[in-house]
């Protein structure tokens, strides 16, 4: 599924690829931020790798949420009760 909505997103315009990325990249250090301070963890202390490895596990579940929205957006549309 996240390989069909890279698929589709080849055919946006490149200025609005970039800003969807950016902003998936901003909103995914923030939950990294909020994160690392609920476990009390110092971010000084992590390795850029490291703040790497989390930042990208949050853009999984960000992108993975999204997709969970559309489609029960698409089930809202068409009529179909979700539960």
């Amino acid at each position: 599924m996240k390989d069909l909505i890279l698929q589709k997103m080849k055919y946006l315009p490149r200025k609005t690829k970039e800003k969807f990325y950016l902003r998936l990249r901003e909103k995914a250090i923030m939950r990294t931020r909020a994160r690392l301070v609920e476990n009390r963890v110092d971010i000084d202390t992590l390795s850029d790798e490291e703040l790497e490895i989390i930042i990208a596990d949050e853009e999984d579940k960000l992108v993975g949420e999204y997709k969970t929205k559309g489609l029960v957006a698409l089930l809202a549309l068409l009529g179909i009760s979700w539960f």
